[in-house]
């Protein structure tokens, strides 16, 4: 008689077959960590590796179907290696377990598509809509006065506003120096240049691009604006773009400084996107490791039966397929 237990939902999955005979009885265990798959997963992608990120998050799918991370990754990074089929199979059983992760996914998808084709220049954009203006901040110095790229992003602020004069204007920046944040110093400057100081809103906590598009995000979704006019320097432009998309806001028109633009005419090729596709997933707060073991998704629909038969089903081929043995 085979007996076959599951222990430990919120730490490993641990498979035991006592085989039962009127000689002898055997017990053998195997540890299924789904985790450890995850963490693989995403250190492969961060080197790089897409088609070992790949593997990984199949492997781990295959222990825990309805992993919400997992299946946005497998979305995500699908795109990066162009298998439109995989991608489009993940987002399909994405969006029937956790749809507002799934929309994160496409905008990530949909995001780093757009940023890599941006060509940077130096004119303020016609925008149909409402769109804000993002200004994105750059370190000041020690005494708290702007580095002279900084002046040059903001006067570029300047003229889009002045281009798009009903606009709401968002600058973004924290890390303090003397006691002056990249957003104040920003604000401080546009107000004394002309700029009605209603119109600004400082977002100044961030320390990085990724913290400036969760911030700015939290600010403008209370406004009801999802579309945005992006300014920042030119090496910088791409990375922001497919940031800002991460969190649900649109990058309608840009607008750079005239830094290094000739270094950045060519649109980015498929390999050159996996930075941006990196860091766009940390925007969207997709975890980048996980604590070992097999912890079940949290908040999941109730798909009947047969979630819980696959699961089931999938979690005892791997602990039959990976160790479990008899013996006399």
């Amino acid at each position: 008689m085979a007996v076959i237990a599951v222990a430990g939902i919120g730490g490993v999955a641990v498979g035991t077959m006592p085989v039962v005979s009127e000689r002898s009885v055997a017990t053998v265990a195997t540890t299924v960590d789904p985790a450890q798959l995850y963490n693989s997963a995403q250190q492969k992608f961060a080197a790089g590796d897409v088609p070992g990120g790949l593997d990984a998050i199949k492997q781990a799918l295959s222990i825990v179907p309805v992993d919400p991370d997992a299946l946005a990754l497998q979305a995500i990074w699908s795109d990066q290696a162009d298998d439109a089929a995989t991608r489009q199979a993940a987002l399909a059983r994405l969006g029937g377990i956790n749809p507002a992760l799934a929309t994160a996914a496409r905008n990530i998808i949909e995001g780093v598509a757009a940023a890599a084709q941006i060509v940077p220049d130096t004119t303020p954009k016609t925008v149909a809509g409402r769109a804000a203006i993002v200004v994105l901040g750059f370190g000041l110095n020690r005494d708290g006065k702007m580095a002279p790229e900084l002046v040059r992003r903001v006067t570029a602020g300047k003229s889009q506003a002045e281009t798009t004069t009903t606009a709401p204007i968002v600058v973004t920046g924290g890390v303090p120096k003397a006691g002056i944040t990249e957003a104040a110093a920003m604000k401080k400057w546009l107000v004394a240049n002309g700029v009605d100081a209603a119109r600004i809103t400082e977002e100044g906590r961030s320390g990085s691009t990724v913290a400036n598009a969760q911030n700015t995000a939290e600010i403008l979704r209370a406004q009801g604006v999802s579309n945005i006019i992006l300014v920042t320097s030119p090496n910088h432009i791409r990375r922001g773009a497919a940031d800002f998309a991460a969190v649900g806001l649109r990058t309608v028109a840009t607008v750079t400084t005239a830094t290094d633009i000739a270094k950045y005419a060519t649109p980015l090729t498929r390999d050159q996107q996996k930075g941006i596709r990196l860091e766009a997933t940390r925007t969207a707060k997709i975890p980048a490791t996980r604590q070992l073991g097999l912890p079940l998704p949290e908040n999941l629909p109730d798909t009947g039966p047969g979630l819980i038969t696959e699961f089931g089903g999938k979690l005892l081929e791997t602990l039959l397929g990976t160790g479990s043995s008899e013996a006399n």
